[in-house]
């Protein structure tokens, strides 16, 4: 049995949809078989009853699960225009084609008389309706054309390449079940050892680039070493040398440094750190060569009369010496010596000689006492 539906301004990816809808109303058996494909604005439907064709095929030994089924419709030649009787296995059928699309078909047990054919024609472009306005049925009967003179006498050739394909047809999800175990484990192989192919390459990939990287990153740290390692000098020197600029505006700091490096030359010592703040000094010696002589060193500080109080401070280091001390207040000299001019003498008298001491005398005697180290040693003629 043969029928069409119209579906017209319905899209192609919804016309599965679209028959399916329609297909219990359609259907002429209780277990029907169906065949659709579209063609322009129609969709044409073959049905068939299943149980005569699961009967066929459990006389022949076949499995009917694994076999797809198409009218001889659709395995016949497609035309451009016109009619045309198609001499089939069983019967006779007629198509109707309008620019490559087929309009309409029909199908007779034995071969239609002119009399029969004009009888169905008027009742055929009554059922088509809209497809009659399309193209008609001619008022002869058309040609009868054979097996043999459309040159598919081969059936297989016909079932290989139907010109229209089933809408409802075995979806791939049913077709995956038919395939053999083998085969389907063989695909398997084959998938996984792809995916496995890739994941090495991209793994060696980003090995290659890390081997890269590290490469890069080893050469630029050689380079960064250097620069590194004398930026540390040039920091630790520009430490020096803040503190050392620091202590340029104060005279008392400058003489001090100044007596103190034939000190260090005499006892083979040398100045690691110098700290001054709030008149205190803080000094940290080294020995040069051997070790320190902290009395001479001792001694030496204390016949200078820039420093006093002068202490040894503990530290874990027994070849270090740490000391602290403050610095002398510095003792003004007299105006007029200071300005450079030239002091009067008057003869002494024996009576100024015998004199006592002035008071301007008595205070320079005091700040004279001052400056004597405390370890209490006095020059001679003090």
């Amino acid at each position: 049995m043969t029928t069409s539906l119209q579906a017209k301004g319905v899209p192609s990816h919804k016309t599965q949809a679209f028959v399916q809808l329609h297909l219990h109303r359609l259907a002429p058996f209780a277990g029907s078989g169906v065949y659709a494909c579209r063609s322009g604005d129609w969709v044409h439907l073959w049905f068939w009853e299943n149980r005569k064709v699961r009967d066929i095929c459990e006389k022949h030994g076949l499995d009917i699960s694994n076999m797809q089924f198409a009218p001889e419709s659709v395995c016949f030649p497609k035309r451009k225009d016109g009619a045309v009787l198609i001499q089939c296995q069983q019967g006779v059928e007629a198509q109707l084609w309008h620019q490559g699309l087929l309009v309409d078909s029909a199908w007779w047990p034995e071969r239609v008389s002119d009399d029969e054919w004009q009888t169905w024609r008027p009742g055929s472009a009554a059922v088509t309706g809209a497809r009659a306005q399309i193209a008609s049925w001619p008022e002869q009967v058309p040609a009868h054309v054979q097996l043999a003179e459309s040159g598919l006498n081969d059936p297989t050739y016909r079932l290989a390449e139907p010109w229209g394909r089933n809408l409802l047809g075995v979806q791939w999800w049913h077709a995956l079940k038919n395939f053999r175990g083998d085969v389907l484990a063989v695909v398997a192989v084959v998938v996984l050892a792809s995916y496995g192919a890739y994941l090495g390459a991209q793994w060696w990939s980003i090995e290659s680039q890390l081997k890269v990287t590290d490469q890069e990153i080893d050469s630029l740290s050689a380079k960064v070493e250097p620069i590194n390692t004398a930026r540390s000098k040039a920091m630790s020197l520009q430490q020096w040398t803040t503190k050392l600029a620091a202590l340029r505006s104060r005279d008392e700091v400058r003489e001090l440094l100044k007596n103190l490096r034939p000190l260090l030359q005499k006892q083979d010592a040398a100045l690691r750190e110098f700290e001054y703040q709030d008149g205190e000094v803080r000094l940290m010696l080294v020995p040069v060569n051997t070790e320190l002589n902290i009395v001479g060193v001792t001694q030496d500080l204390e016949s200078m009369k820039l420093l006093n109080s002068i202490r040894l401070l503990p530290d874990s280091d027994a070849r270090l010496m740490k000391i602290s001390a403050k610095i002398a207040p510095k003792v003004v000299k007299p105006e007029s010596s200071a300005n450079g001019a030239p002091e009067t003498k008057t003869p002494a008298t024996p009576a100024a000689l015998a004199s006592p001491k002035t008071a301007e005398q008595k205070k320079t005697g005091q700040m004279d006492s001052s400056v004597i180290p405390r370890s209490g040693k006095r020059e001679k003629g003090e």
